[in-house]
């Protein structure tokens, strides 16, 4: 009989999980908005050529600060689903252990690089400054993708029987490239959407410049989330029957949740053509958070039935989950306050 790890019982939460869920989506969609605007931002910012770069200059003022805002903001949802799915998130990261402990020294090293790159953008030939972070930042994203889709497949698990040393990578599951270049183009819309926040204001009140580079972050949103909707369909159908059927009228609630955030999607893609950026920018929040529940419809529908969140034992301690919610609410206000206060005295978009 071949050898064959088990799958590690779930943990007791302090409250049930319908309390956990809606923070775990809501929190991962802020980080992945923010996220997807760093490296989406990197991606215009090394790939804007020529007349272009003054762009690339603008962005690349906003991209250490970006990637800082990314790992602060990856926390949170890291901890609900550790509650949620922790034997699972865990034991995917111990069989990918050299990848899983290398990806935070990666990203430490694509802040430093673009860090030392801002202040040298405006300079002829600069660009090839962010080549580096940026290679470095799309193998972290390959990293978070080997995690995620070994958390949901436990089947794959007994490769790392093979791979004893934490080397096991799930390169062979038929999702795992049309997951990355879903996430890669969304990035790239994203990035380009953020470029044209940034200019919307002095755009509107006449800068030429600006309007230049507002219509540049436009033309790249609106590509990009052409692209997105097509690679989305690549991207379902290498699903496994089990999750993909769901989605094509199998569930009703799966398939409305994919057809008003596919929705969501082409009403960001027509503000954006329409050239308002602050409109598509609700959309693209709002299909974000729509995603992300796929995202977690997902997962379920992949652990099924060896394991739902709503098995979880609950061992209530509602008073230290009281203080942490508060503590969270209080520095997501302060948050949004030191932003209005940031934006306005310079007027920035």
């Amino acid at each position: 009989m071949p050898p064959s790890l088990p799958i590690p019982p779930g943990s007791a939460i302090p409250a049930p999980w319908g309390l956990f869920e809606p923070l775990l989506l809501v929190t991962f969609a802020a980080h992945l908005l923010v996220m997807n605007a760093a490296l989406g931002g990197s991606l215009i910012a090394l790939l804007t050529p020529g007349p272009g770069r003054g762009a690339a200059t603008s962005l690349g003022g906003k991209l250490p600060t970006a990637v800082a805002v990314t790992v602060n903001l990856g926390v949170p949802p890291l901890l609900f689903a550790s509650v949620l799915y922790g034997q699972y998130l865990y034991t995917a990261a111990i069989l990918s252990a050299v990848a899983w402990m290398s990806f935070f020294l990666v990203v430490m090293a694509a802040y430093a690089l673009l860090y030392y790159a801002q202040p040298r953008l405006a300079a002829p030939g600069s660009g090839v400054l962010l080549v580096p972070p940026v290679l470095l930042l799309l193998l972290a994203s390959l990293v978070m993708v080997n995690a995620s889709t070994l958390a949901i497949r436990p089947g794959a698990w007994d490769g790392w029987f093979g791979h004893e040393a934490g080397t096991l990578l799930n390169l062979d599951d038929p999702t795992f490239f049309p997951r990355w270049l879903h996430f890669l183009v969304a990035s790239l819309a994203v990035g380009g959407l953020f470029l044209a926040l940034v200019h919307r204001r002095a755009a509107a009140r006449g800068d030429a410049e600006a309007g230049a580079r507002m219509r540049l972050g436009l033309l790249w949103f609106t590509r990009a989330t052409m692209v997105q909707l097509a690679d989305g369909l690549l991207f379902l159908f290498t699903l496994p029957a089990a999750a993909r059927d769901l989605f094509l009228g199998a569930s009703l609630l799966d398939t409305t949740v994919l057809v008003l955030s596919a929705g969501l999607g082409v009403a960001a893609l027509w503000q954006g053509l329409r050239g308002a950026p602050g409109r598509a920018a609700m959309f693209v929040a709002a299909t974000v958070l729509g995603m992300v529940t796929v995202r977690e419809l997902v997962r379920q529908a992949l652990l099924a039935p060896a394991f739902s969140p709503a098995s979880l034992p609950v061992l209530p301690q509602y008073g230290p989950l009281a203080m942490f919610l508060a503590s969270l609410a209080g520095v997501a206000g302060v948050t949004v306050w030191i932003l209005r206060v940031w934006r306005r005295p310079a007027g920035r978009g």
